[in-house]
């Protein structure tokens, strides 16, 4: 009967346990309809085949365990029972005697000893009237949980991630896209229509191409079905490192790696930051919350349950530099995903013109890129505004401006001194669009300052002295010589890619930065001295 109570048990399903003999049926349902699944079907069909199990093993317990106490049934000395009510806790028959109450008719009581020496009780039998001598009524709740597709809709990832993580480690199933096969029945996939496929790529300026598009190029056999046929070459290209898949979830997109932007392949030195972020715990309530507005990639924060419908971002310099977005907790659920693949292809639309370019998801180090002409075009400055939104049709990305119009503006601008350190100081410059008078920066000269920057690189300057350095300089520009932590952290990722954490810590920890209120400090020039 204990199967019966695990069929709508909640803690069955959400701790599922792929065994050996669900790994074989997987592998016949595979054999048996002779095409690749996702995990989503095979998974379906293991709930449904466990259900039929559990159903049988309940059937077959109740033929074969001790029958179930009914208070109408008769029952002797030596007889075995199972007691529903005791959650099926068995107990023999010890004795038998006549009942005596005068508001009940005639009737016996049983004394029964429960297993493992527990204590005596005694039960009513041949009693004609009581309520356990009609079973209740179905509930509800309970026969809901026993439909494949009631399980699937509340448990269903549950199901899926153990059927991954044990498919991962069968030798003879392989995956692409979040599909399966018996790796033998993989159709053989030459050199000859691997070099087919890169040319066709290569015609396309590498991509991307879905894999129906290849296989009208890449003749295989017509015994083939279309989905094996697809399997087969998908396969094949993941095995070799010419192609990259790049489709979102549920589309399985090729491009030709070299190809490929290289901010895609490898992360731009510019986002590569020389420390990780820190507990924010050590900080003020007030930059905790601050670090959740900045919407750093590098921030270790949660997701939001519903993702929003659009997302408004303040670009750091880093970003804007690179022509990228952070692939933040807020920005993240915006952007297409994928089952594996490290790199997404994907359709970014001008909100204000409707043109359609090309933009990539590049999971791995959290941004997406693919906007520096757009920037350019919008004049966008470091500390722009950048709003975020899926378009119309599903994958496509819509990212717009405010305020488009061409000013010039006094606002904070990197400088060079000539021993190659960098500054800042207060110059009108020509801004297109909306941005945060807190983190807006202005730029002269582009290439000198990244000359100078390669160099600093190089010198790897402790994040506590580049810190102290760009708060004095920026506490030059204002006639109260405070400093916003936000401003701080804009002006700090000129010089070094830094998450905010590491920032704002060096407010806490220094003693010569004093905080004057709502997230301004001050520089105190006499504990820097003595520091």
């Amino acid at each position: 009967m204990a199967s019966v109570q695990s069929i709508s048990s909640e803690s069955y399903w959400t701790s599922f346990e792929v065994k050996d003999d669900d790994i074989d049926f997987i592998i016949n349902l595979l054999l048996e309809r002779e095409v690749p699944l996702t995990s989503d079907e095979m998974a379906s069909a293991l709930v449904e085949q466990r259900l039929v199990q559990l159903e049988k093993e309940a059937q077959e317990a109740e033929q074969t365990e001790h029958p179930i106490y009914i208070p109408a049934e008769t029952y002797k000395v030596g007889q075995f029972l199972a007691f529903s009510q005791l959650e099926f806790e068995t107990g023999e028959v010890v004795g038998v005697r006549e009942g005596n109450n005068p508001d009940l008719d005639s009737f016996s009581v049983i004394k029964v000893a429960f297993a493992g020496g527990g204590s005596e009780s005694e039960f009513a039998s041949e009693l004609a009237d009581h309520i356990l001598n009609n079973p209740p009524e179905p509930d509800p709740e309970t026969e809901e949980l026993r439909k494949p597709e009631t399980i699937m809709t509340r448990f269903g990832e549950f199901v899926i991630t153990a059927l991954d993580e044990s498919l991962d480690k069968v030798d003879d199933i392989v995956s692409i896209a979040g599909k399966w096969f018996p790796s033998a029945l993989v159709a053989e996939i030459t050199d000859g229509h691997l070099n087919l496929a890169e040319a066709v790529l290569d015609v396309e300026a590498g991509g991307p191409l879905p894999t129906a598009d290849l296989l009208e190029h890449v003749e295989l056999p017509e015994s083939l079905s279309k989905g094996l046929a697809e399997f087969s070459l998908d396969y094949a290209l993941q095995e070799d490192e010419r192609f990259d898949e790049v489709g979102p979830a549920g589309q399985v997109l090729w491009f030709l790696r070299r190809l490929e932007p290289p901010e895609v392949l490898f992360s731009p030195p510019r986002l590569e930051s020389q420390d990780k972020a820190i507990d924010s715990s050590i900080l003020t309530e007030e930059l905790q919350e601050l670090i959740t507005k900045l919407d750093d990639e590098m921030s270790d924060l949660q997701a939001p349950e519903v993702a929003p419908d659009d997302v408004t971002v303040t670009l750091i310099f880093p970003h804007w530099r690179v022509g990228a977005l952070p692939l933040s907790a807020r920005l993240e659920p915006l952007f297409p995903t994928a089952y594996e693949a490290p790199r997404i292809r994907f359709v970014l639309v001008d909100g204000h013109s409707g043109e359609r370019f090309p933009g990539w998801v590049v999971r791995e180090y959290g941004y997406v890129f693919g906007l520096e002409d757009w920037y350019r075009e919008y004049k966008v400055p470091a500390g722009g505004l950048v709003r975020v939104h899926p378009g119309d049709v599903p994958g496509e990305v819509v990212v717009e401006t405010f305020d488009r119009r061409m000013r010039n503006d006094w606002i904070r601008t990197v400088t060079i001194a000539e021993n190659g350190q960098i500054g800042f100081t207060m110059l009108k410059q020509p801004v297109g669009t909306a941005y945060d008078d807190l983190m807006v920066i202005g730029l002269i000269d582009t290439q000198a300052l990244d000359e100078v920057w390669m160099k600093s690189q190089h010198q790897q300057h402790p994040l506590d002295r580049t810190v102290a350095h760009v708060f004095r300089e920026l506490a030059k520009l204002t006639p109260q010589s405070a400093v916003h932590a936000q401003t701080l952290y804009a002006a700090v990722n000129v010089i070094q890619r830094q998450p905010p954490s590491t920032i704002f810590a060096e407010l806490v920890k220094r003693p010569y930065f004093q905080h004057v209120g709502d997230l301004y400090w001050r520089f105190d020039a006499n504990a820097w001295g003595s520091s």
